[in-house]
């Protein structure tokens, strides 16, 4: 759960796969036929011709430096920006606030998702049927869900804790005046290993 496109994510993954599939290939080619690599030695020699011929026509002032370079290190600064960007974002989508609403014309009510993660905490916490728990808010397009993942102690029933998971949640809902959705996480103990672990509401 975070708050980058799964279907962009995956669409990078696949076009960087693709990309480093076909120059790995391509070098074994290279490295295997002599002809290819008479052309590809071909090839480099008029493109560094090339490369040389435009620095050569585009100085920067009365310098001997080309204004080029000032361009392709400005691109590479932004394709480092957007791809540190895309990295920190992974994994990344927990929101700090629950509930962000404009209620009067004089400004917005806003409530912390500490507000709903340490009362659910304190009510899961209490129980002898979970070992641990832990509840934590992401934002999933734009709209903010809670995931509450427990610990069971072997031999719980993932029915009561199921039960037990949701009345927390309509109690808080009640508090809050609202419906919030929740994941619910379930491991631990045989009977719970055996049963789903994942519900959504």
């Amino acid at each position: 759960m975070n708050n980058t496109n799964r279907a962009l994510n995956r669409g990078v993954v696949f076009v960087a796969g693709l990309v480093l599939l076909a120059v790995a290939a391509l070098l074994g080619l290279i490295a295997t036929q002599v002809t290819l690599q008479n052309g590809w030695a071909s090839v480099t020699g008029r493109i560094g011709a090339t490369a040389d011929g435009w620095l050569q026509a585009t100085p920067l002032g009365a310098t001997q430096n080309s204004w080029i370079w000032i361009v392709v290190l400005a691109v590479l600064l932004a394709v480092v920006g957007l791809l540190l960007r895309f990295i920190v974002r992974q994994g990344n989508g927990h929101s700090a606030h629950l509930i962000s609403e404009q209620t009067t014309n004089w400004g917005n009510t806003e409530v912390d998702s500490a507000v709903a993660e340490q009362a659910l905490q304190n009510a899961l916490g209490q129980r002898p049927e979970f070992l641990s728990t832990r509840v934590s808010t992401y934002r999933v397009a734009r709209e903010a869900v809670l995931k509450v993942s427990v610990t069971c102690r072997r031999g719980t029933s993932p029915t009561d804790v199921l039960r037990i998971v949701e009345q927390a949640l309509l109690a808080l809902d009640e508090l809050l005046g609202l419906r919030l959705p929740a994941l619910l996480q379930i491991s631990g103990g045989f009977r719970v290993r055996t049963s789903r672990s994942t519900r959504i509401r």
